[in-house]
């Protein structure tokens, strides 16, 4: 019989919760219509924005999509007043996307509503439940750090290294995965002429 490792078991156990916090996010945000008019992918956009992805690739890194579906988005979110195109600081021949304040005004809204809902489900913590709830927050959050921080992510790479990548079947144009991309196309080919007579 194998003894138990309670801190393998407490990693299982985030492991499993942050899936579906996210799952339950998502169709709350849904449900309750909290982006108004913005789509999921939309607000997923002004978040990563917020959090500090500010290059069009590196949101297209960030969300596995391809650099097209980006500058489709954050059009539509530059018309509707929610991001502006800035020249970098740092390198004025690339642009880098800021929040405008009706961006920041919603992406706080969507935060707020989640984070009262979930608050209301801590209502009948008694305060040393609560407090080692936080002190448990605290030690995830570091342990989080520490792995971010050893972890190399795509937004390290190059900015100009290409991203060989296939975007997911949703993105592709047209929504065709590659292997049956290419069987059509050897079919398409003519047969080569044997050489004999």
């Amino acid at each position: 019989m194998t003894r138990s490792n309670p801190s393998f078991d407490h990693a299982l156990r985030v492991l499993r919760l942050i899936p579906r916090l996210n799952r339950w996010a998502v169709a709350s945000v849904q449900a309750n219509q909290l982006g108004g008019e913005l789509s999921l992918r939309q607000l997923t956009v002004l978040y990563a924005i917020r959090e500090g992805v500010s290059s069009p690739r590196h949101l297209a890194r960030r969300l596995r999509v391809t650099p097209a579906v980006i500058t489709g988005l954050l059009d539509r979110l530059e018309r509707h007043g929610y991001v502006r195109r800035e020249a970098d600081p740092d390198d004025r021949r690339r642009l880098r996307m800021v929040l405008t304040e009706a961006g920041l005004t919603v992406g706080q809204r969507v935060q707020q509503a989640l984070a009262n809902d979930l608050a209301a489900q801590f209502a009948s913590a008694s305060p040393t439940e609560l407090k080692e709830l936080g002190r448990a927050l605290d030690l995830v959050e570091r342990a989080l750090i520490a792995l971010e921080n050893r972890t190399p992510t795509s937004l390290e790479c190059d900015e100009d290294e290409e991203d060989t990548r296939d975007p997911p079947p949703d993105e592709r144009s047209p929504a065709v995965p590659r292997a049956k991309r290419a069987k059509t196309a050897q079919r398409r080919e003519p047969p080569a002429k044997s050489g004999g007579k």
